[in-house]
This record gives C-alpha cells, sequence and structure tokens, in this order.
C-alpha cells in the first residue's frame, strides 16, 4: 500500500491547477468583467504560492515530519480546490486558487522525493513514469468530469478535488508517522549546479506544455469546434498520451538513446503545428495526441536527471522541490509571457499562440540535435 499511497500523492500534482481549464469559457461568462488575461490566470495562480513553497519543502519535511507536512499540505489542497466552487467572486476565487497552490507546493517535491528515497536507479526512473502516468490519469478523468459537469454550473467542477479526502486517508493509514527520510536529514546540503540545469529545463517545458490548458478552451470556442464538453474530451487526450507514455518511457528511452530529447521535442512541435491548423474535433485530438506523447515522455526523464544529480545522502526532496518550484514558475509564468509575446508580434489569437509554439519548439529540437551531433563528433567516450 506504500507505493500506492505515493503514487496517489503524485496524482494530485502537475495538472491538478489545470484541471478546471474546461470551465474557463464559462468563468469567463460568469464574470464578463474580468479580461481574458485574467481569466486564464486562475490556471495558473496556484504556481504562485507553489513557487515560494516548494523550495522550502525539505526543510519542512526535517522540522515536521514527513506525515504530518503531506497532511497539511493535503488540507491546503482540499480547501482551496473546493473552496474555489463556492467562491462569490472573482478576488475570492483567485485567492482560493493561490491557497490551492500551497498545497500542490508541499504535495509535489515530497512526491518525487518520497520515490527518490524509496527507490534506486531503474526502479526509480520506473516510478518517476508512473508518478507521470498517475498524474495524466487524474487529468483525464478530471477533464472529462469538468467538461460535463461544467453544463450544469462551472461551480460543479470543482468538485473534482474531492479525490484530495481519499488520498489524506491513504497517508493517514500508510505513510510511516516516524519515518524521517533521508532527503529530509540533508536538506542544508548545497545541491550541485546540474539541479540548476534541470530546473530551468523544467521551466521551459511547463512553458510549452501549458500553452494548451490556458488557451485550448477559448481556441474551441472561437473556432467553432465546440464547448466545455469538447474542451474537456480534448485536454483528456492530452493528458491521456502522458498516461500511456508513464509506462513506455524507460522502454523508448532505451531505443532512442542519445536521441530522446530531440525526439520528444519534434513530436511536440509537429503537435503544436497541428493543434494550429485544426478545425475540428478529431483534428484537435490528434495535435493533442502528439503533444501529449512528448511531454508525457519528456517530463518523467527531466524530474529523475535532477534528482539523479544529488549525491547519495543528498537531498533528493531538496532537489525535487527546486524542480517544482520552476515547474510552478513556468505555469504562472505561461499566460503572461505568451500573451506578452503574442500582442508585441500583433496576434493574440490561441491559433498564432500555437503556432509560435510549434517554431519555437521545433528550432530548439534543431539545437539539441546540433549540441548532440557535435557531443557525438568531438567528446565521444
Amino acid at each position: 500500500m506504500l507505493r500506492i499511497t505515493i503514487l496517489s500523492i503524485s496524482l494530485l500534482t502537475v495538472f491538478a491547477s489545470a484541471a478546471i481549464a474546461p470551465a474557463l469559457s464559462e468563468i469567463a461568462a460568469a464574470f464578463p468583467q474580468i479580461p481574458a488575461t485574467q481569466i486564464k490566470a486562475l490556471l495558473t495562480a496556484p504556481a504562485l504560492t507553489m513557487m515560494f513553497i516548494a523550495p522550502t519543502a525539505g526543510w519542512l519535511s526535517h522540522r515536521f515530519g514527513t506525515k504530518r507536512l503531506l497532511l497539511v499540505g493535503l488540507c491546503f489542497y482540499i480547501v482551496g480546490g473546493l473552496g474555489g466552487g463556492l467562491a462569490p467572486t472573482y478576488s475570492l476565487l483567485f485567492v482560493m486558487r493561490l491557497i490551492l497552490g500551497v498545497g500542490i507546493g508541499i504535495l509535489m517535491p515530497m512526491s518525487s522525493g518520497l520515490i527518490a528515497d524509496y527507490f534506486e536507479g531503474r526502479d526509480r526512473l520506473r516510478m518517476m513514469g508512473w508518478s507521470s502516468s498517475v498524474t495524466s490519469f487524474f487529468g483525464i478523468c478530471a477533464n472529462i468530469l469538468v467538461g460535463y459537469l461544467t453544463l450544469f454550473s462551472w461551480r460543479f467542477g470543482f468538485g473534482v478535488y474531492s479525490v484530495g479526502l481519499v488520498v489524506f486517508l491513504l497517508v493517514l493509514a500508510n505513510i510511516p508517522g516516524s519515518r524521517e527520510t533521508a532527503s529530509g536529514m540533508h536538506v542544508r546540503a548545497r545541491l550541485p549546479l546540474q539541479v540548476y540545469l534541470w530546473a530551468l529545463a523544467v521551466f521551459v517545458q511547463l512553458l510549452a506544455i501549458y500553452a494548451v490548458p490556458v488557451n485550448i478552451a477559448l481556441f474551441i470556442s472561437e473556432n467553432g469546434i465546440g464547448g466545455p464538453r469538447e474542451t474537456g474530451i480534448a485536454i483528456s487526450c492530452l493528458t491521456g498520451a502522458s498516461f500511456i507514455t508513464g509506462f513506455l518511457g524507460v522502454r523508448v528511452r532505451g531505443w532512442l538513446g542519445r536521441y530522446f530529447v530531440f525526439a520528444t521535442l519534434i513530436m511536440g512541435a509537429l503537435g503544436y503545428w497541428l493543434l494550429h491548423n485544426a478545425h475540428s474535433l478529431p483534428s484537435t485530438i490528434l495535435a493533442l495526441l502528439a503533444i501529449g506523447f512528448g511531454n508525457g515522455f519528456l517530463m518523467p526523464y527531466l524530474f529523475f536527471s535532477a534528482t539523479s544529480s544529488v549525491a547519495a545522502g543528498g537531498s533528493a526532496v531538496g532537489a525535487a522541490g527546486m524542480v517544482g518550484t520552476a515547474a510552478s514558475l513556468g505555469q504562472f509564468a505561461t499566460p503572461l509571457l505568451l500573451d506578452g509575446i503574442a500582442h508585441t508580434l500583433g496576434d493574440t489569437s490561441p491559433s498564432f499562440v500555437f503556432y509560435f509554439m510549434s517554431i519555437t519548439i521545433g528550432l530548439a529540437a534543431l539545437g539539441v540535435l546540433a549540441f548532440r551531433l557535435v557531443l557525438d563528433r568531438f567528446w565521444r567516450p
């Protein structure tokens, strides 16, 4: 049950803040005086508090204990998540999203840190992949459910966060109360430079993937493809692809070898190009599957590389916290940065944002390929 409990914590993390994406258009209609950029910010608002909380997870774990900290994080998660559906004003709704971010900021690094503490080598990479799959599975269920619930009221969509109650009971029953993780005992250890470089890579990757949740509802609505239900189905395909890749990541990485990162970036670039040209739900789904496969293969690899950069006995929770901070910053910065670029270039449509992402990720893939070829040519071991 310990393995199931650790994976259930993962279930609540990365895509939890984007779970209400299918309801965005209805929330915008409920608050017509609020600009579109601020409506999009509801998805990324949790990241604003996550980026401050996540780096402290290692110290908090050492100070208060793993189990107690997990339970506190789950309380913030449940209150902030369910409270959003009760908020009478946009301002209070935004505050609830910030509270949700506190919970996720605690749970995300703790989830990765527990995996790093209990598993080593290929088992750790496999658990990272399973963790990604579980996260994606929640995304699939949440987005479909929110899409249907929003047909009745956008407030009902926030009910998906009640899953936190189940995880609370699992943690209460299965996480040892007396165990102080190896990671927590070394929270003051200096993190190596590699951790910060991997964190930067995670930041960029979150910018890339969160361009979908913050824009897809408006894209589907503006292009006459559908409404909240179709948005929920489409986003579920994005997370569904990541669910599949979590179980195949180790094997695919072995097949692709040194060109693994290049291949995943090409997949993402192709997906955004297809999304830019999508005019129907099937073509939108095809594009999101490509983006989801690329992200699903790459993200567990980045988290694994970051936690593996810490020497034996080092702070895996600290490394996970740093990566979690980068992920949070990437989520929060996505609408601000992409909308700013779109305004500068004179086209603020979601379709143009997707086109810009396809070009940017494609260029990044070519840069990775060139770097790989140079290493193979001049620095082969």
